[in-house]
């Protein structure tokens, strides 16, 4: 798929009698064993070259597939190998840099891990030696060992438009589109009747000549892809920055003070009771949920509504805004009141979500998006920074039990995210009890005089107590 443009996939829902169901899993089943046989012919290459091939002869492996159907097989083998490489690479870089060698051969095998060259024969530069290469090849094979190599067992079909033909249906309005797909059989494609995605569809952009075949419970499911168009020269930023607060009840709360989607909840609530009704009768039953096809199409409807309202809400929040950089924190989707496969539901499918709106939106918009740490932004008072889990009082109000301050839970998170974003010394990733010094540090530092009323509040406070002088109750760090 060559296109340097940002991209969508979504799922074509597909009419396939059982016939053409069969000839697309037997060619599937065909495709899997070829890529295997590919593979290992591409490891060869590497080895003894330090890169893989997508232009390699493959005339000599011997596959039911056609040779157009081949080359498409051999682009996408080399593309998954080159990725596990380069992340292989990346974790080769780490070891050295962590490592305790001399800084002579830390170069050396830097050098060498630049272009994967560890198995090569010769050094590619004279103040590299025999030893370095051989300490290359060593970490690489510890690295190789421990990783799980990519699979090709359960692996999607891709098909270009050398095997593969999207038409629009003009001749009937229970489907809108044909995919052609070339089978085994010489001469004898496939039509595959799709319904339209209308997600997909209100996309500005052009459908390019992709599509993904991928197996699901014996059946074959099809996605198109289309190239969306680039507006980052036409976007116009109306304000530098925004933070956001994403959760249940409202779906997003903004440090401007706006809610939105505030039935999101709500409508969780309903698919949950339609989700648990389900599966008590599954269980009276004995059978198992992923066998049962009402289980299966409430699901499938529940991921549609969920990558439908975040497309939505978050559509509005551009169209409000217009933001440069949008902050928001590490995504957690969680709630006391829905049942255990519902927030794991949320958790996998709405995070997943969220992450692919923003990071288009990054790729469309060109609007940065920032991640920031996300220890004690629902505890922290938005005013005078005092820290407390009490502040919270549910999932909707907030109010300081130093300075009283009352406000939306969300909105006050989503404030100080904004906030988060440009104190320095916090990363996505600092330990929380890292976090929490540093934030009780900085809403000491506000406070003037010994004798302050606040004081008595904070010695209350289990979070406060390794900071505060117990000799005199003074605030060492004023």
């Amino acid at each position: 798929m060559p296109t340097n443009k940002p991209i969508a996939v979504g799922e074509y829902p597909q009419y396939a009698n059982r016939g053409k169901q069969n000839k697309l899993l037997t060619l599937l089943k065909e495709y899997r064993k070829t890529a295997y046989k590919i593979a290992k012919n591409q490891w060869s290459i590497f080895f003894a070259e330090a890169k893989f091939d997508r232009y390699a002869n493959i005339k000599h492996i011997q596959s039911k597939l056609s040779e157009r159907y081949k080359q498409t097989r051999l682009w996408q083998v080399v593309s998954l190998l080159e990725s596990w490489t380069s992340n292989l690479a990346n974790r080769f870089r780490q070891i050295v840099i962590n490592s305790t060698l001399p800084q002579e051969r830390k170069r050396a095998l830097l050098y060498l891990n630049s272009f994967k060259g560890w198995f090569l024969r010769t050094p590619p530069k004279e103040w590299i030696t025999q030893k370095d290469m051989k300490l290359a090849r060593k970490i690489f094979k510890h690295i190789y060992h421990q990783w799980r190599k990519p699979s090709f067992k359960h692996i999607a079909m891709h098909l270009d438009q050398k095997v593969a033909v999207l038409e629009k249906n003009t001749h009937s309005k229970s489907f809108d589109y044909w995919l052609k797909v070339s089978t085994l059989e010489k001469r004898k494609p496939v039509y595959i009747p799709l319904k339209a995605n209308k997600y997909i569809e209100n996309l500005e952009g052009e459908f390019i000549n992709f599509y993904q075949l991928i197996e699901e419970d014996g059946k074959v499911k099809v996605k198109l892809v289309k190239e969306i168009e680039d507006k980052k020269d036409r976007y116009i930023p109306a304000v530098e920055e925004i933070g956001i607060d994403i959760g249940l009840r409202p779906l997003i709360a903004t440090s401007e003070g706006d809610l939105i989607g505030r039935n999101f909840f709500e409508f969780l609530k309903s698919y949950d009771s339609k989700i648990t009704k389900r599966m008590a009768e599954l269980q009276r039953k004995g059978l198992k949920p992923s066998k049962d096809k009402k289980y299966r199409e409430i699901l499938r409807r529940f991921r549609e509504f969920l990558r439908s309202e975040i497309n939505r809400y978050i559509n509005r929040l551009i169209e409000v805004y217009r933001p440069k950089k949008i902050v928001v924190e590490k995504l957690d989707f969680r709630s006391p009141e829905l049942s255990k496969r519902m927030n794991r539901l949320i958790q996998n499918f709405g995070k997943r979500y969220i992450k692919e709106k923003l990071r288009r939106l990054q790729e469309v918009y060109g609007i940065q998006v920032v991640e920031i740490n996300p220890a004690y932004t629902s505890q922290e008072c938005n005013s005078c920074g005092y820290i407390d889990r009490r502040n919270r009082k549910d999932t909707e109000e907030f109010e300081c039990k130093l300075c009283g301050k009352r406000a939306n839970a969300q909105v006050n998170s989503a404030k100080n995210i904004l906030k988060r974003a440009s104190l320095l010394g916090l990363r996505p990733t600092t330990a929380k009890k890292k976090v929490l010094e540093v934030l009780i540090k900085r809403h000491l530092e506000r406070l003037k005089g010994c004798n302050s009323a606040a004081l008595e509040v904070l010695r209350a406070n289990p979070y406060y107590r390794d900071f505060l002088n117990p000799c005199g109750g003074r605030n060492k760090f004023l």
